[in-house]
Formats: C-alpha cells, structure tokens, sequence
C-alpha cells in the first residue's frame, strides 16, 4: 500500500494535516483476499513507515501508520473471514497499535509544528517579495519620471534651437531682401541721372532744367515708403507655434515614448508543496533489480526447467530514500507441473523476512515451454501482490525463448477487471485493452549482488 502525499498548493496547516489523515483513511479491502495476506501487509507497512521516519519523510510515515490503524481497526474486522483468522496474527495487530497510535499522534503534532513553521516562513516570504515588488516599482517610476523629465528638456532644448534656427533664417533672408531693394534702388537713381543729362525735345512739353512755373515729376518708386516693399521681420511671438525635433525645423514632435511594464517583476508563490516522491514514474517508486538476479534463479530453476516444471520465488528487499531494492530471491518449498507452481509452509519464509527485516516486493517464476508473458493464472496470482504494493512485479523467465519479462497490472484496466473475476483455474479474459505490461517504473542494474534463499533444500 503505497503511499503519496495528498496535497498539493494547499496552505493551512490545519486543512493539511487533515488531507493528510484522509488519505491515511482511504483503505479498500478485497474480501476474496484471505485475511492472513492483510496482516502479512500490516508487517510491510510497519517497516515502510519505520524507515520513512527515520529518513524524516513525515508525510509518508504518518499516512502509512494512519493506513494501519485504518485497516485494523475498522476495515479489516468487517472481512467476512476475520472471524477464522490466527488468534495469533490478532494479538500481534493489537499490541502494534498500541505502539502505532502513539506515534501516529506524536507525528501528527510534529507535522502540525512542521506546517505553522512553514506556512510563517512563507507568509514572511511573501512579505519581503511584496517589499522587493514595491521597492522595484517606485524605482521604475522614479526611472520613468527621471527619464520623462531629460526627455522633456531634450525636446524643449531642440524646439528652441529650431525656434533660433527660424528665424536667423527669417532674419537672413530679410536682410538679402533689403540687399536687393538697395541694388534696384541704386539701379533706378542711375537710370534717372542719365535722363537728366540728355537735352530736350521738340516736343517735349516740359523742360528738365525748368523754368518759371515748371515742377520736376518725382518717379513713383522715390515717393513711395520704401519700407512698404520689404518684409518685416517676424514675431517672435510666432516661435509658440514653432515645431521641431531632433531632425531639424519643421519636423513633428515626437510623441512621449512609453514605458515597458513588462520590465516589472513578477509576482511568484514561492511556496512549494510536498508532492510526488522525486523520480517516480506514475506515481510508484522505483524498483531496483540487480540483473544477476535472473540469472542465478534460471540456474536455480534448471533441474525442474529441464523436467518441463515451473519454479516459483519470492521477491525480497528493502526501502531506501524512496526506492525499493530488492536484494533477495526466496524459492520456498514448492510443487509444480509445465504450467502451474503452488507453494508450500510459506510460515518460512514470512519468518526468514520478518527476522532480516525485508519486504514482499513480488515474485519470479519460469514458464519452461512458453514464452514471457502472464497467464491468466499469473494474473490472479500477481493481482494479490500488486493489491497490497503497488510497486509489486512480476518476472517471468523463458529460458526456452531466452525471454525475460518484468510486468505488472495495467492499473486502469487489469486491476479492475482481475479483481473483480471470480473464476479460478485457467479461463480466458479480455486481451484488449492489455491487462497487463511492461513495468516502467523498474530499474535494471549491473554490479549488485543479490542472494538466493532456496528453502527446499532446508
């Protein structure tokens, strides 16, 4: 019964540990799966809590003891073959609770102290992170306004050299005007001292020297105001009206240039929640499979693989940092034929496990004849491991085919559908969807010793 940590973004410490306790109350029983296997399961959930405590996974340790109390105390008393299970196995449950309800409690108020702790750490971290945000902000905006105020006199300082510019133009070209006027001026009075000088005509009706009563005609461009054929210079009052940037006069003013809030940071929850162990692959822990492990079982296994009889062993091994390594292959005594293999005085080897503190992490069998594969017999028997560990797998070796496959229940489909079967023997079931596959969350190993306990030889 594996475990994963229930929350995730929640921040209330109280809201917390009671996801925490639902989840240790969320155990199914199945009642075509003898009582014994649950109490063989109440002894590996023990062990796995054990070690998560000591490895300070507290979330973990407090969901499988709570799964524990759950399952004895309330669920597994309503299987309909409680009542003809081992006076033995009752007793010990009883007196582990004893011990398990303590510490329940006492990781309970550790984890409530964990989460206050954290939630304070968080909250003051987010305060500093709203400081740093605001910090930030009126440093921008003081950027901005700084910047606004130099693009401004930028734009005031061209717009009045251009404004210069104007009118030093305004003014040049008034005074090439009045240059000009001169030059026509001077021109006009020369043309009028040449008509003065020429002698008159007969038939000029006045003279230009004059006599008694005579007045000299005045050219109409000397009588007039001189000043009202030349232009004025401008107003400076015209440089309001004056637009100019960085291009020259007579351009448009450009537009104030906006600021990039994208430049703002962000505001970022850094509150990060217990989740997924790291490395797990759909949720399960890692099994680690020394390779020299099939090996020396086919070895094991060849007398009987010679006489076409299956062999079968035990899966054993430990859990580590959210691993499980499986470190022994038990082969308890047995009987078989080319397709079946049954155990025998199975108390052995429950003994040998609780005695070198390992868990059941599933089993090993050889089809002498056929290829890798599981059977529908296989399913059965896979189904009552995978039931209480979801990590459970199953090898089965051909050594006829040199096929080797580690599978495992589909979990959407093959626990369903296996679980709720009743048939017994050899019976056919759905091949579509596959109810069984390659079990991703396996990790072959090269260099790891592993060791072989064959109790028939005991």
């Amino acid at each position: 019964m594996a475990d994963t940590v229930p929350f995730s973004g929640i921040r209330d410490p109280s809201e917390r540990i009671r996801a925490l306790c639902r989840a240790g109350g969320q155990v199914d029983i199945d009642p075509t799966i003898p009582t014994k296997l649950y109490f063989r399961s109440g002894g590996q959930m023990i062990r796995m809590a054990t070690v998560y405590y000591d490895e300070g996974s507290l979330e973990s340790a407090f969901i499988l003891f709570t799964k524990y109390i759950t399952l004895f105390v309330e669920k597994l008393p309503r299987h309909a073959d409680y009542n003809q299970a081992s006076k033995a196995d009752i007793k010990d449950v009883k007196k582990k609770l004893q011990d398990v309800f303590p510490i329940a409690e006492e990781l309970k108020e550790k984890l409530r102290i964990k989460y206050i702790e954290e939630e304070t750490k968080r909250r003051e971290q987010e305060r500093q992170l709203q400081e740093q945000i605001a910090k930030e902000q009126e440093r921008l905006r003081l950027e901005q306004e700084k910047h606004e105020r130099e693009e401004k006199a930028r734009l005031e300082k061209l717009r009045i050299e251009s404004e210069e510019l104007w009118i030093q133009e305004q003014e040049e070209r008034f005074r090439q005007l009045q240059e000009k006027e001169k030059e026509k001026l001077e021109q006009d009075l020369a043309q009028l001292n040449i008509g003065a000088n020429t002698p008159d005509l007969p038939n000029n009706k006045t003279s230009v020297s004059g006599g008694a009563g005579y007045q000299q005609p005045i050219p109409n461009f000397v009588a007039n105001d001189l000043s009202s054929n030349t232009p004025s210079i401008p107003s400076r009052d015209l440089k309001k009206n004056v637009i100019a940037d960085s291009k020259g006069p007579g351009s448009a003013l450009p537009s104030t240039p906006s600021f990039d809030r994208s430049t703002k940071p962000a505001v970022f929850d850094h509150f990060t929640s217990i989740g997924s162990f790291e490395g797990s692959v759909k949720g399960l822990h890692p099994v680690v499979v020394p390779t020299v492990l099939m090996q020396k079982f086919l070895e094991t296994a060849k007398p009987n693989t010679d006489r076409n009889i299956e062999t079968c062993g035990i899966l054993a091994g430990k859990l580590a940092r959210n691993q499980f390594h499986i470190s022994h292959v038990l082969i308890p005594k047995q009987s078989g034929t080319s397709e079946t293999c049954t155990t025998q005085n199975e108390e052995e080897i429950f003994d040998y496990q609780d005695s070198n503190d390992l868990l059941t992490l599933g089993w090993i069998h050889t089809h002498p004849s056929q290829t890798a594969f599981l059977s529908s017999v296989d399913l059965h028997t896979h189904y009552s491991y995978q039931v209480m560990l979801p990590e459970a797998i199953a090898i089965v070796c051909s050594p006829k085919y040199q096929e080797t496959g580690v599978f495992m229940l589909t979990r959407e489909r093959g626990m369903v559908i296996i679980g709720s079967c009743r048939e017994k023997g050899f019976h056919m079931h759905p091949t579509e969807p596959p109810l069984f596959e390659n079990c991703p969350h396996v990790n072959l190993v090269d260099g790891v010793s592993v060791i072989l306990k064959d109790f028939r030889k005991s």
